[in-house]
């Protein structure tokens, strides 16, 4: 077990700012501007309050499980935690200078406890060992607190099954979220929409990659982004795109424009009103122009079954019964060819 203290900095810096042999252990930790500790073991961080100047703390590779005694740290801008035991996002309320944060693979669970770090740009809180089935949280607070400030931000391997959390990230310019459960493309192309200053997205070993033109309908929806899931978004790439895409809405606009009268029931043939009037067109009792012509003889063709290819001219029930000496019934004939329209004058 070791403990981050002045005694140990003033004897372990390493690198080219070493204390001089005749400079005092205050004096020395006063002028420190970074302090590289990494991978040296340790769990815990003593009250090194000469150390006003320090901007750069690296703590990564260690077996820290809390954030502590940074009341010192007005001034820092970095701070490496990587790969550590952390569970909690706390005592960061002393870094109001605080721009970089490095997280990942720790145990933290609830991204929180930032709202004094007012000038914090980038946060790094990818591959969470989480408990199995838990996800990472934001809380809201801290996103509001954020949401004008943040520009970079990495949650890969955290479970995440929604981005919908971070819409409130208007500056957000980098987004890192593989290796996630992300499903849902029609919510990401909405969150595109929203982030207007989004250049580099990476959503990769996601279930939504499998997603039929999954990367064509990105690029079509954002006109800043540059970079998705490690590949670089040509210009060339993005006016093709962009052509589809405006010559397939005006396809749809040409379709939606005119009734379907081949396929299938449209807005006509689906009112009860429309069948039952077709019927009296067929009898004769509705005067010839009430009903457009091509619809009245496409839903005839599909009420009336064809037997034979002789049914398509006529039917009579005299001619499927003959019986000269019946004559009270008279024959009743329905011409049945769409090409004909003499039922209608």
């Amino acid at each position: 077990m070791v403990k981050l203290t002045a005694d140990l900095i003033a004897k372990q810096t390493p690198g080219h700012n070493k204390r001089r042999a005749d400079e005092t252990v205050e004096h020395y930790l006063s002028r420190l501007t970074h302090l590289p500790f990494q991978n040296r073991g340790i769990d815990s961080i003593d009250s090194i309050s000469p150390c006003r100047l320090l901007t750069v703390i690296y703590l990564y590779d260690n077996i820290l499980n809390k954030i502590e005694n940074l009341n010192f740290a007005e001034n820092l801008t970095h701070l490496y935690l990587q790969n550590n035991r952390l569970q909690k996002l706390e005592n960061l309320d002393y870094c109001p200078k605080l721009q970089k944060l490095y997280l990942g693979g720790n145990q933290i669970q609830v991204l929180e406890g930032l709202d004094k770090c007012i000038h914090l740009k980038e946060i790094y809180i990818e591959n969470q060992r989480l408990p199995e089935g838990e996800k990472l949280v934001f809380e809201p607070r801290t996103l509001q607190c954020l949401s004008s400030i943040l520009e970079v931000l990495n949650v890969s391997g955290n479970n995440l099954d929604s981005l919908v959390e971070l819409s409130c990230l208007q500056r957000l310019e980098e987004l890192t979220a593989s290796n996630n459960n992300l499903e849902n493309l029609r919510e990401l192309i909405q969150l595109l929409s929203i982030w207007s200053r989004l250049k580099r997205l990476d959503t990769s070993r996601n279930p939504i990659c499998t997603k039929a033109r999954y990367r064509e309908r990105l690029i079509v929806v954002s006109t800043t982004l540059e970079m998705l899931d490690g590949k670089q978004i040509t210009d060339n790439s993005r006016q093709f795109l962009m052509s589809w895409k405006a010559s397939r809405e005006a396809q749809l606009t040409r379709e939606k424009s005119r009734p379907d009268f081949d396929d299938g029931p449209g807005e006509y043939t689906n009112h009860s009103y429309y069948r039952r009037n077709i019927i009296k067109a067929d009898l004769g009792l509705v005067k010839k122009g009430q009903f457009p012509m091509a619809l009245v003889e496409n839903a005839h063709r599909k009420m009336t079954p064809r037997v034979n290819k002789f049914s398509g001219f006529f039917a009579s029930k005299s001619f499927n019964n003959p019986d000269p000496n019946n004559s009270n019934e008279n024959p009743i004939i329905t011409f049945q060819d769409p090409s004909t329209q003499t039922f209608f004058k």
